[in-house]
């Protein structure tokens, strides 16, 4: 009797032990909370503000919506970004950077010990009872702009000047609602974030951020955690957010392993993205934000620089209208479905914007009166960012040149006969050279639906013809950089010849551009025969 006494004190020790550890395990494998109307906008969820419907909540692969009080409830990981998407109609928190507060990081240890040269993230410990995420109502227009900003990538707190006096002063004031910054915010020097983010807020304005290569810990032995740093100071690696009838998708397209970088978006990522779609309406336009672009030009024969899984991002997004944008190779590179470029195709299903970089090529070459570097890119277009303005699920984009006209789509000069090498006296010419001289015009943003011509005096204009040659005029003034700093050939490039029988004295050659947006541009410069 006594054996069995006891026996059945030990089993229902051990039922309760069970059912502890049932009830903890279940503290540990579900996260939930609220998305609430913010009413009076200190973060905090009070008594009277109410939940929001049908917002998109995710643990970076699964995605619910919030149900009529606006709880939610999800799988939790060991390691975990849980992220609200903001829905049309409402504004996100910002913090004192105009960051926008929209994620939960959930690491109960930390960064692991190995993520040491630069901070990473502190221990969170267990995850909250409740992971809550504050909304503001906002008066949201199905008509706006959005400023876009390719790689402005600091390396020094000298480069973040010039980013602050050549870009940023400009932007600010802007009536646009948002900005994006497309990755290499900094260049591998992650502890200038914090004065780095100080001066983008001085836009005014949201600022989204995409990770670039250049803003991940190296000393990272996986790709799970090669943006400790980033992700404590800017933002969770990939999300997404509505604003009128378009949805912003932010990707981390960068894998690491620990010794390198190439282009994937990895089986996790893309279940998340197939998850986030399904509850985005079938009408609204979808804008890709990514670092490293599907395929580029300028690096068509470099595997790593491309998205090796793009393939299976493009089965996700059939049928639907999508605008890929991308930074990364300094380069500004538009591709249209069906494009060839000197017999090579991209091969896309959908438009893709590479949209240059900030701070040109990398903040190189002769400095101007104020002390910044000319820094033109790649391609030889200068340095500079992009504007788009969306109407419903429609989109037109503009080049901006750092500190020139909105009207200054392009520049002029002119080849000799062998198409190698600038005129030796710029825009002067013997009647005997005429007949191998091209007019050559690096049109920024012009890609394979622009009309291009080019008139001479009051001759009838003619087509200018697409070709990758290099641009000469810039390169005259940057031929000693480094190679890699050295313009390229580019996708916007376009030359025409000149008359043979002009007469001695001085000339005039106008280009024109027409966009895809029925926009046109002109510019105008002289040249001498002699």
């Amino acid at each position: 009797m006594m054996v069995k006494r006891w026996l059945k004190i030990i089993l229902v020790v051990l039922s309760l032990v069970f059912l502890v550890s049932l009830t903890a395990g279940a503290q540990e494998v579900t996260v939930r909370g609220i998305v609430f109307e913010d009413t009076n906008r200190n973060l905090q969820l009070d008594l009277g503000e109410k939940g929001v419907e049908g917002v998109c909540v995710s643990n970076g692969r699964e995605v619910v919506q919030t149900d009529q009080e606006g709880h939610y409830l999800l799988p939790a990981y060991q390691e975990m970004v849980v992220f609200v998407t903001k829905p049309s109609g409402y504004d996100l928190p910002v913090n004192e950077q105009n960051v926008p507060q929209f994620y939960y990081i959930h690491r109960p240890a930390g960064s692991p010990p190995n993520i040491s040269e630069y901070p990473g993230i502190e221990a969170t410990g267990d995850l909250p009872d409740s992971v809550n995420f504050p909304l503001f109502a906002g008066r949201e227009s199905d008509n706006f702009k959005v400023v876009v900003l390719g790689d402005t990538q600091v390396t020094n707190h000298r480069e973040i000047s010039y980013l602050r006096d050549e870009i940023i002063e400009e932007i600010k004031g802007t009536d646009a609602l948002f900005a994006i910054s497309l990755g290499d915010n900094v260049n591998d020097t992650l502890n200038l974030y914090p004065r780095y983010l100080d001066t983008m807020k001085e836009m005014g304005i949201p600022v989204f951020y995409v990770p670039g290569n250049h803003d991940s810990n190296y000393d990272s032995l996986d790709e799970e955690h090669q943006y400790e740093t980033y992700t404590r100071y800017l933002s969770a690696p990939y999300y997404s957010f509505n604003y009128g009838k378009v949805h912003f998708v932010v990707l981390d397209d960068v894998m690491w392993d620990g010794k390198e970088y190439h282009g994937e978006l990895g089986e996790k990522q893309l279940t998340w993205l197939s998850n986030d779609l399904s509850f985005v309406p079938s009408d609204y336009l979808v804008i890709l934000n990514m670092h490293i672009p599907l395929v580029s030009y300028i690096d068509r024969n470099a595997e790593a620089h491309q998205i090796k899984d793009q393939e299976q991002l493009f089965e996700i997004l059939e049928g639907r209208e999508v605008l890929a944008l991308a930074g990364h190779t300094h380069t500004i590179e538009r591709f249209l479905p069906g494009d060839t470029i000197d017999g090579w195709q991209p091969g896309l299903p959908l438009p893709q914007i590479i949209a240059g970089a900030t701070c040109g090529s990398w903040w190189s070459g002769p400095e101007d009166e104020r002390g910044i570097p000319f820094s033109y890119q790649r391609d030889a277009a200068p340095n500079g960012y992009f504007i788009f303005q969306f109407q419903g699920n429609q989109w037109q984009d503009q080049f901006k040149v750092s500190g020139r006209s909105t009207s200054d789509q392009m520049n002029i000069s002119f080849l000799s006969r062998n198409l190698n090498s600038f005129t030796p006296l710029e825009g002067v010419f013997t009647q005997g050279e005429l007949g191998g001289v091209k007019v050559v015009a690096n049109v920024f943003n012009s890609d394979s639906q622009s009309i291009i011509t080019c008139q001479i005096d009051d001759f009838t204009p003619v087509p200018m013809e697409r070709t990758s040659v290099k641009d000469p005029y810039m390169n005259r003034f940057l031929y000693a950089l480094e190679d890699w700093l050295y313009p390229q050939g580019s996708t916007h490039t376009w030359v025409a010849s000149l008359p043979r029988n002009l007469e001695p004295g001085i000339h005039t050659v106008t280009v024109s551009f027409t966009d895809s947006y029925d926009n046109t541009y002109q510019t105008v410069r002289l040249f001498e025969v002699w």
